[in-house]
């Protein structure tokens, strides 16, 4: 199986949940600057929510690939007030054709002086257990 990991992180919370989804599939944690080159069976994909909106970075690269490139995808994220941005990226894959999985992962971020110390290494656990789980 082909799979791919992209995520947008302002603030490197999103990114420590990517590299460690990432170093569980064995595969390499880039940024959405990075297209996807060539074909995956499986794309993990995180963001968050920047004034409660998804970064324009992320919506580019989400209508950049359509349903030949990224046959599945599963979405991750971190906030540190709203609640998630996953319904956000499922909605804009799902408009391009793509195969949304139903198991996501969320957890908080920290962002000033708020969920200090988040994602924590629960946090980063669950995210490992999640990329395993949606793998296989």
């Amino acid at each position: 199986m082909n799979i791919a990991v992209r995520y947008i992180s302002r603030g490197g919370n999103t990114k420590r949940v990517a590299e460690v989804i990432a170093k569980a599939l064995e595969t390499e944690a880039l940024d959405c600057t990075t297209p996807i080159a060539e074909p995956v069976d499986l794309l993990f994909l995180g963001g968050a929510l920047y004034g409660f909106e998804l970064d324009e970075g992320m919506k580019a690269f989400i209508n950049s690939m359509d349903a030949e490139t990224v046959k599945a995808a599963a979405v991750f994220g971190t906030s540190a007030i709203a609640k998630s941005g996953n319904k956000k990226l499922a909605e804009l894959l799902t408009k391009k054709g793509i195969r949304v999985l139903s198991e996501q992962f969320y957890c908080k971020g920290e962002f000033k002086f708020m969920h200090k110390g988040h994602p924590d290494a629960a946090d980063l656990h669950r995210a490992e257990a999640f990329a395993k789980n949606v793998r296989g």
